[in-house]
């Protein structure tokens, strides 16, 4: 009864939550209940209804310099259901977390960007914005199912995978990624979901899906000044109207067996996730540490089309898995090209090339342990030397999961590997299973790699002069001082 009690309060909370700091300015957010959740309150039974969730504490520390708590943050999660019949069915799920490492340690000494920009004026490092990932409410997903013979129907606020591969998106392209704490959260936490409208339609042995999204949200940049600041949506950035018709994302996958596997062939319409930069810049300007006022920047979000495939299959066992993708419509930034000899960087400083990804991986066991290693790759086809991106960027991953069944716990580690890039994340984590509500998680999160590097530098030799440097544009590296200890504790109800 108090837990029935808990969760209708907590529903209510979360409403007005997410009204005044959760949601979209000027956006409305109406929560239904079951018309018997009054029964619920009584003692009757109500077997259609069914909730759960949990409480869960996330704390973590830097042994980096400056050393410094992180995160404390609490957060209550929960998730309900309604069944009517066997036709139809209400799902709901939202969360509610707030920070106290805010409240209890400086925010410089938290962000710690005068260790990470440390070659930067001290006064960029002062006009930094300061925002908090806290406190939070928001709905997570909101969505009615519908059954029918030959058809299932979802529409509302979903998570949509068409990925075969954990923790490699290649096909999966669909939902837009939350970079709060880079990709460090479980999978489904740093993925926003979306409003959307999905159909599978069941034909003799094979599914098709049809997917309709006039949500344009895209990825979201970690908050501004934090420690896991990497790019930032600049200001005038071009973003389409959500629930456009004419805009909106759609797209098509059929799900078949092939000779003792499992295949899907998609085809998804969408936006890329970042905006290009198109940008006027001059040579000269391109070539100085300190451009003039001249220069124009237009970030606008472009159409992508991805053409997919996915397969699965067992052997003796085992489940070998891949995912291919074609795409076309995504624009790279180039550097130093004026080939119509106007002193201007082509293209606006971007160059629109088709794309190649791919992806393969193989689950086994050995010696007791679950482990998935991966391999991904992107391909830029009608390659040349002036687009920053490289031609092939490989990705190397590996899970490995063993029970520790004396100790009642599970052992996980993480290890992805950028090798164009030369630089790695470990996430060796330790899950105890004290009761069957009650979970406490110790690891470590561990970056090794460089930091981005563009422009020029100044001389060492040439007082005044500047020198030109190595240009790169990395992403585990440029957290290499954010290495971290975390705990967290997990009551499950």
């Amino acid at each position: 009864m108090i837990a029935r009690l808990l969760t209708v309060c907590l529903v209510g909370w979360l409403s007005w939550s997410t009204l005044t700091f959760g949601a979209t300015p000027g956006e409305d957010v109406d929560i239904a209940l079951p018309a018997d959740l009054d029964a619920l309150l009584v003692g009757k039974p109500a077997s259609h209804f069914s909730y759960g969730g949990y409480l869960k504490n996330e704390t973590a520390y830097r042994f980096d310099e400056p050393r410094s708590f992180t995160k404390i943050r609490n957060i209550f999660s929960i998730n309900a259901q309604y069944e009517f019949g066997k036709h139809a069915r209400l799902h709901a799920s939202g969360w509610a977390y707030y920070d106290l490492v805010y409240d209890l340690f400086d925010y410089e000494t938290i962000a710690a960007r005068s260790v990470r920009d440390e070659k930067e004026p001290l006064v960029f490092l002062e006009t930094l914005l300061k925002e908090k990932d806290s406190p939070v409410a928001e709905f997570r997903e909101v969505y009615a199912d519908l059954f029918f013979d030959k058809l299932d129907v979802r529409v509302g606020r979903q998570f949509i995978i068409w990925g075969v591969l954990e923790g490699v998106r290649v096909v999966d392209e669909i939902n837009p990624m939350n970079f709060r704490e880079l990709i460090l959260p479980d999978m489904l936490d740093y993925r926003i979901p979306l409003w959307s409208a999905k159909a599978d339609v069941y034909w003799k042995d094979a599914t098709f899906e049809l997917l309709w999204i006039p949500d344009l949200t895209f990825h979201k940049a970690a908050p501004q000044g934090s420690e896991w600041e990497l790019f930032k949506v600049l200001p005038g950035t071009t973003k389409p109207s959500s629930f456009d018709p004419r805009l909106s994302e759609w797209g098509a996958k059929v799900t078949f067996p092939f000779k003792d596997a499992t295949v899907s062939l998609s085809y998804f319409y969408t936006w890329d996730d970042y905006p290009v930069t198109f940008r006027v810049i001059s040579q000269a300007d391109l070539r100085s540490a300190t451009p003039s006022s001249n220069l124009a920047i237009f970030p606008t979000y472009t159409r992508m089309s991805m053409y997919g495939a996915t397969f699965t299959k067992e052997i003796r066992g085992d489940i070998l898995k891949g995912e291919i993708a074609f795409v076309t419509g995504k624009y790279f930034a180039i550097v130093d090209l004026d080939e119509n000899k106007d002193f201007y960087l082509d293209g606006d400083g971007e160059e629109q090339k088709n794309h190649i990804r791919w992806g393969l991986g193989y689950d086994f066991s050995l010696w007791g342990a679950d482990i998935a290693p991966s391999m991904a790759q992107w391909i830029v086809l009608d390659y040349n030397s002036h687009i920053l991106f490289n031609q092939y960027d490989t990705t190397f991953n590996i899970f490995i999961r063993k029970p520790l069944r004396k100790r009642s716990a599970v052992f996980t580690l993480l290890l992805i590997q950028l090798i164009n890039f030369n630089e790695t994340l470990i996430k060796p984590k330790v899950t105890f299973n004290l009761t069957d509500h009650f979970q406490v998680i110790t690891g470590v999160d561990l970056f090794m790699g460089d930091r981005t590097q563009f422009g020029r530098a100044a001389s060492t030799t040439d007082p005044g002069g500047l020198v030109d440097i190595v240009q790169r544009a990395q992403f585990l590296g440029n957290f290499r001082d954010n290495r971290r200890v975390f705990v967290e504790f997990k009551y499950n109800f």
